[in-house]
């Protein structure tokens, strides 16, 4: 039994407390004990925070001496925007998804990064150089491929003035997605901008954009809704003041990608962007993503390409021969809008009307104006941007998910995309090796275990670096003690298990299921946590072989 001395706070006397009064007093002391503990609790985790804090500022100062290197893979990543230089037939620019701006004077025999402490975000969505000043160079930042995988968004516009050897920031931070630049052939201060804007959230700031001034001010001259960018924007070259837009309602939720609504739309001016006509005559009231291209060599044939709806036959490829005003369907091949929010990319030979190209997961060539097409064979596949040379279109660059690529020969042979470190890679894992090795999977493409140091060489080079398994989305598990087997996820439960002594693999899978094309109804095991959770177990137990 327990008895407390004190006040009684019924008899209001000095003596032991009543059975009573004994409750009150455990109630408050029990109270003030959990309010002591809960201070104490703050305090600690104030106190673990500080220490945090501080641990993260001594590993700065720890590493700040250390240098970045570079240890490949010497393999391209994905990149959406390239562009040559008329005039010059040896330089080229490249934007990566992930890596910059890269350039080669070497017709791509060689390449350079150039943004690294300029630029403060990674993922180039447009390059233009001027025509009629090689020196002046503009930048738009944020891929324009809205993938659901898609980098960090860019900030903005940047600008160099020789050649790309240093950059300002010339604005359009809030932009985030930038698809195409395009400068007056004459003067280089009149440039515009297609902003695509947010890709996760509505905003204001997407549309076309014009600048007057080299980029020191800009105005927003095409606005259509807080929905709704620009994906192209196409100039008549013999005459500046005549532009396309291609309006793109669009966005992403976690479950679903939005291309098309009725913000979308084609819009021309012949104003230099003063004032817009919706231009609709002939093309399908319900429209997705778009691109457009007016014929530098003819400027009444425009040509469009343009998302619909995929049940019905009015989506493909559209001409106009006045100028827009009226628009006929001359190709409604699938292969020419599959997949259209991370493809719809047309170009149209500078010198012959009838040499349209539409890029996809394969490159695509018309040599009769859209009636029939033919596959370039280039380095790689799943392609985003074609420069072709206004003077020699036998000479062009094409960006893909593997880099950038030049020919000389009309798509003939390409420059090779294995002399660019910069590949996307998803995630990454170290094995207990000495010295240790990287596992990962890069985007449209392998896995890959590259050596973290070269012992007894000149360093890490092509040869440090090979496949692993599974595909570009792999998870890769193994014993880092002896990582002789290891396990690679790929798409939708297939795992594949490789012998790296051998080099012989075989696929596993919880079921002998490939779920690609499936829809969710169907899968066999949606929604189970249990069967889930049974799949992560088997992944996750060791391998004894």
């Amino acid at each position: 039994m327990i008895v407390f001395a004190g006040i009684c706070l019924l008899s209001n006397k000095t003596e032991f407390l009543c059975t009573e009064c004994s409750k009150y007093f455990l109630i408050i002391f029990i109270a003030f004990s959990g309010y002591i503990s809960a201070q104490k609790g703050k305090t600690s985790t104030i106190q673990n925070q500080q220490a945090a804090s501080t641990m993260v500022n001594d590993y700065n100062k720890i590493f700040h001496p250390v240098k970045w290197r570079s240890i490949g893979p010497f393999r391209g990543g994905r990149s959406v925007c390239a562009t040559g230089v008329v005039g010059d037939i040896n330089t080229y620019y490249m934007g990566t998804t992930g890596g910059g701006l890269w350039k080669t004077d070497d017709l791509g025999n060689t390449w350079g990064n150039i943004s690294d402490g300029y630029f403060t975000t990674g993922s180039v969505g447009a390059i233009a150089v001027s025509e009629s000043n090689a020196n002046i160079v503009y930048v738009g930042m944020g891929e324009h491929a809205v993938r659901g995988v898609m980098t960090h968004h860019g900030d903005g516009v940047y600008k160099s003035m020789d050649a790309g050897k240093t950059w300002k920031k010339i604005g359009l931070a809030l932009t985030q997605h930038i698809s195409r630049i395009v400068i007056h052939p004459q003067n280089p201060d009149i440039v515009f901008i297609a902003a695509q804007g947010a890709l996760y959230s509505p905003t204001q700031e997407r549309g076309v954009y014009k600048s007057i001034d080299g980029g020191s001010t800009w105005s927003k001259v095409l606005y259509v809704d807080e929905k709704t960018g620009c994906a192209e924007l196409s100039m008549d070259m013999t005459n500046p003041h005549i532009l396309y837009a291609a309006m793109w309602e669009h966005g992403r939720l976690p479950w679903k990608v939005i291309s098309g609504g009725p913000g979308s739309g084609m819009y021309k001016s012949t104003d230099s962007g003063q004032t817009w006509k919706k231009i609709h005559e002939g093309l399908p009231a319900e429209m997705g993503k778009m691109a457009v291209s007016v014929c530098r060599s003819n400027p009444e044939k425009v040509y469009a390409l343009i998302e619909s709806d995929s049940e019905k036959s009015n989506k493909g490829l559209f001409v106009s021969s006045n100028a827009g005003e009226s628009w006929s369907l001359v190709s409604n091949e699938n292969k020419l809008v599959q997949r259209a929010w991370y493809y719809t990319e047309l170009f149209t030979d500078p010198l012959n009307e009838n040499i349209v190209y539409v890029l996809s997961a394969p490159a695509l060539r018309s040599m009769d104006g859209g009636k029939t097409w033919e596959e370039i064979n280039g380095q790689h596949g799943d392609y985003h941007d074609l420069w072709i040379n206004p003077r020699n279109s036998k000479n062009m660059i094409i960006a893909d998910d593997g880099g950038a690529c030049v020919s000389v020969n009309f798509g003939k042979s390409w420059s090779p995309q294995s002399n660019m470190p910069t590949a996307q890679l998803y995630r990454i894992n170290v094995d207990n090796e000495v010295p240790y090795r990287i596992y990962s999977g890069q985007q449209d493409n392998s896995s890959l275990v590259i050596a973290s140091s070269e012992l007894g060489s000149g360093g890490i080079s092509r040869t440090s670096w090979t496949y692993s398994a599974g595909g570009e989305s792999a998870f890769l598990a193994f014993n880092p003690d002896d990582p002789r087997y290891v396990l690679g996820g790929s798409y939708q439960g297939t795992i594949e298990v490789l012998d790296t002594k051998s080099r012989a693999s075989t696929n596993i899978m919880a079921a002998p299921i490939q779920y690609l094309g499936m829809d969710a109804k169907d899968l066999k095991y949606r929604g189970d946590p249990t069967l889930m959770k049974l799949s992560v177990q088997k992944i996750m137990e060791p391998l004894v072989m």
